[in-house]
């Protein structure tokens, strides 16, 4: 006999609610541990929104989104307790972030993900029944550990030697002082505003940052700005992170990314030491972009390869 109450039944209907910093290490669980600090974020204009789903005092899932570019707005992260799936949940979440976004002006939601992310099947799934778009592979991201470049790479201190005599000029960001760097983001502007660099690569988002000290900045024998890699060091994971790195069209014949490229494997290997860990995810088919030059020449080199797949859902007008 079932003898389950309508109080019973009211108590595991989820109440999905904006959480408060207090409540991050109850939600801790529900993401992962490079996101833990969106849990207690600051929120205003929704650079962060934060929903928890709970059942009774109990959070039973919980989705993480931050501000992005023209309008968007991230999913940085949806989870269910194990306990609690099946039911729905995550589908919940997912409308009132959606429905949230919407009322505050944004004009629609993307998610990104890697082909390694656990249940990304799943994911994918949960996404295309919520009226997203088809996924499509944005970027390749490769990782190595930098005392194998030499398998791949026998050459690279003798093809530096022959681009610096040509012109090729690295210098790492922590050796410029302020009016350097003044100049790199000026110029970097004046490239984006003449159409000969992309509009992401805009270098006033990361050249004050914390982290990207090993930076390589290429410059001509004049000391113009021909491109850049940008490297951040990444404690948590104890790695080293190239999120970017392209030069002006007219360098990319001769060969100037690959040469920054060497300069950065020899400062890694000479700080870091051989077994630190390398992981590039720079984004593909852009012209002057090191992805395609990364996957040709050390590709099979790579200790681990994996996808990253981009779907996006756009708000109706009405």
């Amino acid at each position: 006999m079932d003898t389950m109450t309508a109080q019973d039944l009211d108590t595991h209907v989820p109440q999905i609610r904006e959480t408060r910093p207090e409540e991050a290490p109850a939600l801790a669980a529900l993401t992962a541990g490079a996101l833990q600090w969106m849990l207690a974020a600051p929120t205003e204009d929704m650079r962060v929104l934060r929903l928890a789903a709970f059942i009774g005092d109990e959070p039973a899932g919980l989705v993480l989104s931050c501000a992005g570019e023209g309008g968007l707005q991230e999913l940085s992260s949806i989870m269910v307790a194990p306990q609690w799936r099946g039911r729905g949940i995550a589908m919940m979440l997912l409308a009132r972030l959606s429905q949230t976004l919407r009322k505050g002006g944004r004009r629609g939601i993307y998610a990104r993900w890697s082909s390694r992310l656990p249940r990304a099947a799943e994911f994918a799934r949960l996404l295309a029944s919520s009226g997203w778009g088809q996924p499509e592979v944005s970027r390749r991201r490769m990782s190595w550990r930098i005392g194998d470049w030499p398998k791949g790479f026998p050459s690279r201190d003798r093809i530096l030697t022959r681009l610096e005599a040509k012109g090729l000029r690295c210098t790492r960001l922590d050796a410029l002082d302020d009016a350097g760097r003044r100049q790199l983001v000026q110029e970097g502007q004046d490239l984006i505003a003449q159409g000969r660099a992309p509009e992401w690569s805009n270098p006033a988002y990361w050249a004050q940052g914390e982290g990207a000290g090993l930076s390589q900045i290429l410059f001509d024998g004049t000391g113009a700005v021909q491109g850049w890699l940008v490297c951040v060091q990444q404690s948590a994971f104890q790695r080293w992170y190239i999120p970017q790195g392209w030069v002006v069209r007219e360098r990319i014949q001769q060969g100037w990314l690959l040469g920054g490229i060497a300069r950065l494997v020899q400062v890694l290997e000479e700080e870091a030491g051989p077994d630190t860990l390398l992981i590039c995810q720079p984004p593909a088919d852009v012209p002057g972009g090191m992805e395609q030059m990364l996957y040709k020449h050390f590709g099979s080199h790579a200790a681990s390869t994996d996808y990253l797949f981009e779907s996006e859902y756009i708000f109706s007008a009405d």
